[in-house]
């Protein structure tokens, strides 16, 4: 016998380090132990006469950076590999761990021959609204998420990762780039860069609270009965369920008259935000942010049938195919990340609620029949042009610890022209922020100085882009393939905005932020998670889905996450997927 050894304090348990050798042609991982400080493998050189070639590889997935190395082992050999040896890729896949939380709150059923009243495939805001509340209605559902239990809120709920820069910092949602997975590939000139939220509750862990109604003209590529919905009954259901609220302050009331005062051809509204209740000190939004994370486990937390009862959730169960026949979905085929194992589950409806881009690809991996060749064809995420800067203590909008935020659109807005809306935040870090630690907030107030952080953003309402495309080729561990532009907005809305941002600007008194400039930038393509439209919504002949959200050709599979949307909105999409959520639940309870 003889032994390897990998002397590292950097990978630990829970994570674990495996050799793969070219005496098991690369195939076989190799287990070892950790003691002392280091990864020890037990070996027998007989298995290795000609030498050995190896690498270490991390969770089974991640195989060790540089050349391989080279052994030729001796009984009772001891061959040590220290840390600065040893390199591996960053984790980027799914994250698979199985916590004392998840295992006693989310306890998956495993057995294969339960019959479902509902599967779900996602657990987001599309899927997890959908799973709750179709269980609420009382429907035996089960809800597959390939990630693992991470938070149960949204991180805005819990202690915020402050930069301490003077900039705008987004960290509402700020530990996003920390979970983010990419799972997509760019080809021929492609700038998508947005990621998916592979983890219990979705993206809706991390996302910015804003929940904006989609205006009539917003809405004239949309169905009339789904438009009838949402402005009869849909958004008022939507906006309870989510906690709509506005911000209160003596701050907020003044920075809306004054937009009101200085603005003649823009309406000012108190912008809608999905929490429930904010901090009365800093008049701000610290906490409360709606997610699906919050909602299932609540769900999972109380007995009886408008709780736990008709609700599983299986983690970690990724879908690799949705097998169907003569016009049906019969099971979802999945893979158990946990037990390295397939598993399928058998449901009278089924539902893709897996994100813009991954139920696309599941659709493709599945074969699903696609007459009109619409899917994962014109997935867009609308234009966003933004600015950050500063009032300076000579402003009169300016205050150093209060926050206001506005949402601006114009007066004449119609399906031709002004089809933009208008975000203004004055104070972004008390809006954004939430400041536990005194002597934090202190180190905040002297690296801004004596600024007002802001921010000005507008979003457009655009069509789909039909040039943008999501292809997948081979098996289910090969990433889906991203071909996404920017929608071009015209030279006379680029002149528009530009000015009435340079109206708004002046009149604040704004500055640019340190070492910057107040130009409108371009966000980037899905950096905010707005993209849509790969299975878009429309009838038989230039859709994917129906109105009630069920795939044409197929009598009881669904989609339900923000690929369905038709087109990409200038109003935040968020609410008006809840809205579809919600209503799609009401429909698969008439027809069960």
């Amino acid at each position: 016998m003889f032994i390897i050894r990998y002397k590292t304090m950097d990978v630990r348990p829970d994570l674990s380090v495996t050799i793969r050798s070219n005496s098991q042609n690369w195939q076989e991982d190799l287990p070892g132990h950790y003691d002392n400080d280091e990864w020890v493998y037990h070996l027998d050189e007989a298995e290795y006469p000609d030498g050995m070639e190896f690498k270490f590889v991390l969770e089974g997935q991640y195989w060790m950076l540089g050349q391989n190395f080279m052994l030729q082992p001796a009984e009772n050999g001891n061959y040590v590999y220290e840390n600065n040896m040893v390199g591996f890729p960053p984790l980027i896949e799914v994250l698979v761990e199985n916590g004392f939380v998840q295992q006693r709150f989310f306890n998956p059923n495993l057995d294969e021959n339960h019959f479902y009243d509902l599967v779900v495939i996602g657990s987001g805001v599309g899927g997890g609204i959908l799973a709750e509340q179709a269980a609420d209605l009382g429907l035996d559902v089960l809800l597959l998420e390939a990630g693992s239990y991470l938070f149960p809120t949204h991180v805005g709920n819990l202690p915020r990762q402050h930069q301490l820069l003077q900039a705008v910092d987004k960290n509402i949602w700020g530990l996003w780039d920390d979970f983010k997975i990419t799972n997509y590939q760019n080809i021929d000139d492609s700038d998508f860069q947005g990621a998916q939220g592979f983890n219990f509750g979705g993206r809706s862990i991390f996302w910015g609270g804003l929940i904006p109604r989609m205006m009539w003209y917003e809405l004239e590529r949309w169905p009339e009965d789904v438009k009838w919905y949402l402005e009869g009954r849909g958004y008022d259901l939507a906006e309870q369920l989510l906690k709509k609220s506005q911000i209160q302050s003596s701050f907020q009331s003044e920075t809306l008259n004054f937009m009101r005062t200085q603005f003649a051809a823009l309406d000012a509204f108190s912008a809608p935000m999905a929490i429930q209740h904010s901090n009365t000190l800093t008049r701000s939004v610290p906490s409360g942010v709606f997610s699906t994370a919050d909602l299932l486990m609540e769900a999972k937390l109380t007995k009886g049938t408008i709780g736990s009862d008709n609700l599983t959730i299986n983690l970690n169960h990724a879908a690799v195919n949705i097998e169907t026949d003569n016009g049906a979905a019969l099971h979802v085929d999945t893979y158990d990340l946990i037990a390295n194992k397939n598993r399928t589950y058998k449901g009278k409806h089924i539902v893709l609620a897996a994100g813009t881009v991954e139920s696309a690809k599941l659709a493709k991996l599945s074969n699903l029949r696609d007459d009109n060749e619409l899917v994962g064809k014109g997935i867009s995420d609308h234009p966003i042009l933004y600015t950050h800067f500063v009032l300076p203590a000579s402003a009169s909008l300016f205050r150093n610890d209060a926050a206001a935020k506005i949402l601006l659109r114009h007066k004449l807005a119609n399906e031709f022209q002004h089809r933009y809306n208008i975000v203004l935040e004055l104070g972004t870090d008390f809006n954004q922020g939430r400041f536990i630690d005194p002597e934090t907030l202190a180190e905040h107030q002297r690296v801004k100085g004596n600024t007002m952080l802001c921010e000005l953003v507008f979003l457009f309402d655009s069509a789909l882009n039909e040039a943008n495309q999501v292809d997948q080729f081979g098996p289910s561990y090969v990433k889906p393939q991203l071909k996404m532009y920017n929608t071009d907005i015209s030279q006379e809305d680029w002149q528009e905005v530009n000015e009435i941002k340079d109206d708004i600007l002046n009149s604040l008194q704004a500055e640019p932020i340190q070492n910057g400039n107040l130009d409108l930038l371009t966000a980037g393509l899905g950096g905010v998670a707005h993209e849509v439209g790969s299975l878009r919504m429309g009838d038989v002949n230039n859709g994917v889905v129906d109105t009630n959200l069920k795939m044409h050709n197929y009598n009881n599979l669904y989609v339900c996450d923000l690929s369905v949307f038709p087109s990409s909105p200038a109003a935040n999409p968020t609410l008006t997927l809840a809205a579809l959520s919600l209503r799609l639940a009401e429909h698969i309870r008439s027809v069960v």
